[in-house]
């Protein structure tokens, strides 16, 4: 399986864009609206969008496979994987379905796309002479993110990070980094105090900025047994990789640091912060990263190809007996 989707013909991409299908026809067959953590760019949109559930969960289906697509790229250009691998296409296809119910019509969605656009522009970091325009631009992105669930502000620390591991630090990138991720702030706050609206929308907002360390738990035994399995191939694909760290060159040990540091900051913020399940995807794109870099690298595959295949035979399970469960309930 590994070995298969190291190489980038065609039916490897069709062979990707059938396993989400598959995986996510329970919820275009019967979608389910979200009901986590209240999302305030989200709420916008569902504003914006026709009230339809069908409706949401196909945009949500295709901005997954865009995503999919789009990190595989970046993962590419940044020497994470081979250069016609499409293993990072299935893995962050397989990850982000590990949940069910209204976790395939969530913010996490439209939040995964874009951190994916601003880890793709801390990754071009090495490559260029003037790197403000580079970090602006992940800053920006990173303040519209954070506007779908708001503790992700706090990721600026992850931008200020990737700067001092790049050794790029200057007094201008570390103020541009701020400027960026309150920019949206102040363009949402400026409309809503001409509208007289400013003390609602900033309730619904900065809500999600309260501290919640109380653990999140599945009911599920079938999602509790894909989490441990999740976790324990994230935590030996990080310690495999630091393990070899020095074996890399300097730009991939980098990117590799950063993409490490990305899936350690956004843990922190979901131990601390108010934040629901569904906010496990959150951590979709370092992990399909990481253990997709390691297992490009691995010689013996065997027991890895094992996990995965297992791994994606409980996540469509789990996500047809939810269905089943659904319609006999109802």
């Amino acid at each position: 399986m590994i070995r298969f989707l190291s190489t980038g013909y065609i039916s490897r991409y069709l062979l990707t864009f059938f396993l989400g299908l598959i995986i996510w026809l329970p919820s275009l067959l019967y979608p389910t609206g979200y009901s986590g953590v209240p999302s305030y760019a989200y709420n916008l949109l569902t504003e914006i969008f026709p009230q339809n559930n069908y409706f949401l969960t196909i945009i949500s289906f295709l901005l997954t496979l865009f995503s999919a697509i789009l990190l595989n790229k970046y993962a590419i250009d940044s020497g994470l994987v081979g250069k016609v691998s499409t293993l990072v296409i299935a893995l962050f296809i397989v990850f982000s379905s590990a949940l069910v119910e209204e976790y395939h019509n969530n913010p996490i969605i439209w939040i995964n796309l874009i951190l994916i656009f601003v880890w793709g522009n801390l990754m071009q970091l090495p490559y260029t002479k003037n790197t403000i325009p580079l970090i602006f631009n992940a800053s920006f992105l990173l303040g519209i993110a954070s506007l779908f669930y708001t503790p992700l502000i706090l990721l600026f620390a992850f931008i200020w990070l990737s700067i001092f591991i790049h050794r790029i630090v200057t007094w201008r990138n570390l103020v541009v980094t701020i400027i960026g991720v309150t920019l949206p702030y102040f363009f949402l706050l400026t409309i809503c105090y001409a509208l007289d609206i400013m003390l609602e929308e900033s309730y619904v907002l900065f809500n999600s900025l309260k501290i919640d360390l109380m653990l999140m738990f599945t009911d599920s035994p079938i999602e509790m047994i894909v989490l441990v399995i999740l976790t324990l191939l994230v935590i030996i694909s990080v310690l495999g990789i630091a393990g070899k760290l020095n074996e890399k060159n300097i730009n991939l040990r980098r990117n590799l640091l950063i993409t490490i540091v990305l899936l350690l900051v956004v843990f922190i913020i979901l131990v601390v912060f108010t934040k629901s399940i569904a906010s496990l995807l959150l951590l979709c794109i370092p992990s399909a990263l990481l253990v997709g870099n390691w297992l490009s690298n691995v010689k013996r595959l065997r027991w890895y190809n094992f996990t995965l295949t297992l791994l994606t035979i409980l996540i469509v399970l789990n996500q047809y007996v939810h269905l089943i469960i659904d319609l006999l309930g109802a």
